[in-house]
């Protein structure tokens, strides 16, 4: 699990507090017999690096996964990363190996426990253990703010904010742990080396460089921080990757003379702050990191905002005490507003946390919104006030950066300026409008009269919601029969989705008349429970069989858009198993949507990804008809 770097301390009683360790994170797997392994993020075994640790901890007598950082301190109990690098070398300095976090004992999987109950096994674990210099990470409890000021006065790298009820997200960066540093430090991708000056030997500085999407980004260069001993090693290190061309796509503006290299190495750097032009100021290399891939390296900027208004510190997630701050986005920086605001009262959710869930599911939701014209559906002052639709954009007003299309409106009988969501910026920019669900078209720009699905939408007019579930799985009986898979979800409110992928390979008047099809015998199969009728009134105690949402600027929820109903309900996929008499969609929220995706996975991903072939089922349907 990897913390969000952020911006200032902050208390809360529901939140703990340790300190930031200047090491090796390293994993301990032990089998209770006598044999450790010690090892990397990136599965990079340390045993022959710190066999001290590996020693003390092959005494343990439990079975366990542990999760902490190797370390080397100075006299003053400070760990220091240069002196970690040079260990091996100089054996100067304590070693030890500080563990925080316990995710396996004895066989039992103990990652869904809240992080508080997991710190308690691991204190009594390491307690009833006694092993030399493997010690147990303890923790503070709320007072974050006067533990920032503590680590600061005792010369400490920072401290790490964790939420206490949370679970343990393997391999996931979450916002439920936060990194507060209080020096600048950065990992880097050595990209280069310039060529020597004066009395120096070997090379004269470090190009560096992040990774920024899947493009390497210039950094700047890092001169100091090295001796004669440290330049020839790293020299070394270079030669079997040196490369003739720049691995940078675009012409850096360099007066020296460089030698370029494979962009492989990692090391860490601490400097004072970024410059304007994205580089760093006064650099001082601290050694390489052989336990970081080069892929992982990114520009860390605090999540919360990367230029702070005037006011009270931020809260360290994305969430601020602030309630206007500003927040980087790729290149992009948008001005959040009112994030106090309560959205939800009844369930003390704020705007503030309904842009922090996107921002986290960003990844997952946006190619289900990409080239799709948005329908803003708008809740400018929370969900007890009427929302208002907005499709047309005025590009006067609205940011350059936004990409927006004319796209003809046929109940508006004009072009409009409809809002293409095709990036993380432009979804929180959504979401700071008041945007509370997302309301994609079934179409793409390149293809409007095409839909990507045909959907059925079972919407209940007053009738338990078991009778939902019977017509979802006599629908998905049906195109069983018919050999084509679909895909089912919540719909965030009271019913269900029923979506099958097409591809955009058909357009919307076969969609909608395969779908009336389906409704139709569906309607037959269960006359008492469901209805075709589009009139409310004609329909009451019923489940409403919506085939109409197949037409072209018809819009339903996203998958993982959030809805404007108590609880802050989030349209979720679901697996077919899942679609039974226990199903309750006001279950899934805002609160538990990210700890399902990291089990479970994008389960919507074969909507886009497949295409099923409505010809063969309508001949099919044909033929049963004439039978």
């Amino acid at each position: 699990m990897l913390a969000t770097l952020s911006e200032g301390a902050f208390d809360d009683k529901d939140w703990i507090f340790e300190i930031k360790y200047d090491g090796y994170r390293a994993l301990a797997a032990c089998d209770g017999q006598g044999n450790t392994e010690l090892y990397s993020r990136n599965l990079l075994s340390f045993n022959k690096d710190f066999p001290d640790a590996v020693q003390n901890l092959e005494t343990m007598s439990h079975q366990c996964l542990l999760d902490g950082e190797v370390v080397v301190e100075d006299d003053k109990g400070v760990s220091r990363f240069q002196l970690l690098q040079n260990y091996q070398n100089t054996k100067a300095g304590e070693l030890k190996y500080y563990v925080f976090d316990i995710l396996n004992l004895d066989g039992n999987d103990l990652t869904a426990l809240p992080l508080i109950e997991r710190k308690q096994l691991l204190q009594l674990l390491l307690k009833k253990e006694k092993l030399h210099n493997v010690i147990y990470s303890d923790h503070i409890e709320e007072k974050g703010i006067s533990f920032f000021a503590s680590a600061e006065k005792n010369g400490l790298e920072g401290i790490i904010a964790k939420d206490a009820h949370s679970p343990y997200r393997i391999d996931k960066r979450s916002s439920e742990w936060k990194k507060i540093k209080i020096s600048k430090e950065q990992e880097a991708i050595i990209v280069g080396i310039t060529q020597p000056k004066g009395q120096r030997n070997h090379f004269g500085a470090l190009l560096l460089a992040v990774y920024d999407g899947a493009e390497l980004q210039y950094i700047g260069n890092c001169g100091t921080g090295f001796d004669q001993k440290t330049l020839a090693e790293l020299y070394k290190k270079f030669q079997p990757l040196f490369i003739d061309k720049s691995p940078f796509k675009q012409k850096i503006p360099l007066s020296a003379t460089v030698q370029w290299i494979k962009p492989q190495l990692v090391c860490q750097v601490k400097f004072t702050e970024w410059t304007k032009d994205g580089s760093m100021r006064h650099p001082v290399f601290l050694g390489l990191r052989k336990d970081k891939k080069a892929k992982e390296v990114k520009r860390e900027i605090p999540f919360d905002m990367e230029k702070k208004t005037k006011g009270t510190k931020a809260v360290a997630d994305g969430t601020s005490k602030e309630s206007d701050y500003e927040m980087k986005v790729g290149k992009t920086i948008l001005k959040l507003t009112n994030q106090n605001k309560l959205y939800w009262p009844d369930d003390k959710i704020t705007k503030g946390d309904l842009v922090n869930y996107y921002a986290s599911v960003a990844d997952v939701i946006l190619p289900y919104l990409k080239d799709r014209p948005q329908s803003l559906h708008r809740f400018p002052n929370g969900i007890l006030d009427a929302g208002f639709y907005q499709k047309d954009m005025d590009t006067d007003k609205v940011p350059e950066w936004l990409h927006t299309e004319k796209v003809f409106s046929e109940s508006n009988n004009e072009h409009l300026d409809y809002l293409i969501c095709n990036d993380k910026e432009t979804l929180l920019y959504m979401a700071n409008l008041g945007c509370i669900e997302i309301h994609p078209w079934n179409s793409r720009i390149q293809t409007p009269e095409n839909p990507d699905w045909v959907v059925i939408d079972l919407d209940p007019e007053d009738i338990a919601f078991t009778e939902v579930v019977k017509a979802a799985l006599e629908t998905r009986k049906l195109l069983d029969s018919l050999e084509i898979e679909s895909y089912c979800k919540t719909s965030g409110s009271t019913g269900l989705h029923i979506y099958i992928p097409l591809a955009a390979r058909y357009d919307y008047e076969i969609a909608k008349t395969f779908a009336q099809s389906i409704a139709t015998q569906i309607n037959e199969i269960l006359p008492k429970t469901t209805s075709i009728l589009r009139m409310p009134a004609k329909r009451k105690k019923k489940v409403y069989l919506d085939f109409l949402q197949n037409r072209r600027a018809q819009t339903l929820a996203a998958p993982y858009s959030v809805r404007p109903k108590p609880g802050a309900t989030v349209s979720t996929p679901l697996e077919w198993s899942e679609v039974n008499s226990k199903l309750d969609v006001s279950k899934f929220t805002i609160k538990n949507t990210l700890k399902r995706l990291d089990s479970k996975g994008d389960l919507w991903e074969p909507v886009i990804g497949k295409v099923v072939n409505l010809d063969k089922a309508i001949r099919k349907i044909y033929e049963q008809g004439s039978e």
